[in-house]
């Protein structure tokens, strides 16, 4: 609800504009569910994280009675320092731009909720990045590398998994007669489809070119500092009004186990 702080001109409080640009940043976020929430940075002391990354590898034998193993499991751990970042969106308007628009102020709001979200969601592709498992393949993208991606990553449960890919990635398996023939055809009619090989396929133009991430919701942390607050201003001679949202945290790979990265025409794979 507004607050009037200038004469006939109503101007949102801090709490109304924080609410709205923050509520808008998370749904934008949710939509697709591209990485978990984690919120202990908002009850630890300190402006960094150590993110411990592992890769186990093992055998698996087959022993007679009384017999021992002769190969052990390992851990091989990576520890990566992670600081806070601030994220912050400001933008200015004056009292006649409320007087001549009055719905001037939401739609600031709503502009800066989607610039923040965008913000966190170049960083979420930048650790995706990261990932330690490829699969590299000379021709086009393909129903076939999406399976060796899948066998690559090795997951009996593929129901957490979901693919993102770009639009170059999106045109290749369209084509592509193995998937076509998944589908009974109904992409001849429809030009669209929800997943490959079982797996959702989410599209997205951050993705790089020739490249298709096989990933999972835990793979990629937003460690939450604090949430979105907002500041205010205000230069009682000119009616300028200054509108400053931030909010606090850090994006981290910090399981890419069950992660692959596929890349198609790929020279010399």
């Amino acid at each position: 609800m507004a607050e009037p702080t200038a004469g006939t001109i109503d101007l949102y409080s801090n709490f109304v504009v924080e609410n709205k640009i923050t509520d808008t940043v998370n749904s934008l976020l949710d939509v697709n569910s591209l990485m978990t929430l984690d919120t202990t940075l908002t009850t630890d002391a300190g402006l960094t994280k150590k993110v411990h990354k592992y890769t186990y590898a093992g055998t698996v034998e087959q022993l007679a009675k009384g017999a021992k193993n002769s190969q052990y499991g390992s851990i091989d751990m990576t520890e990566t320092d992670y600081t806070v970042k601030r994220y912050q969106q400001s933008y200015k308007f004056n009292d006649i731009d409320v007087m001549t628009d009055p719905t001037i102020q939401d739609v600031f709001a709503d502009g800066a909720a989607k610039a923040m979200a965008n913000e966190i969601r170049t960083e979420y592709f930048t650790e995706l990045a990261k990932i330690s498992n490829h699969v590299d393949v000379t021709t086009a993208l393909t129903y076939d590398a999406v399976v060796d991606a899948l066998q690559e990553i090795g997951v009996e449960n593929e129901d957490n998994l979901f693919l993102i890919m770009g639009g170059d990635g999106k045109a290749a398996i369209r084509k592509d007669d193995d998937f076509i023939a998944s589908r009974q055809g109904d992409i001849l009619y429809t030009g669209q489809f929800g997943s490959v090989c079982g797996v959702p396929v989410i599209f997205s133009k951050l993705v790089p070119a020739k490249t298709v991430y096989a990933t999972k919701k835990d793979a990629v942390k937003f460690f939450v500092k604090r949430e979105g607050t907002v500041e205010q201003d205000r230069d009682i001679e000119t009616k300028d009004n200054l509108v400053v949202y931030e909010r606090h945290g850090l994006i981290a790979l910090v399981d890419d186990t069950e992660s692959c990265i596929i890349n198609f025409n790929k020279a010399g794979a």
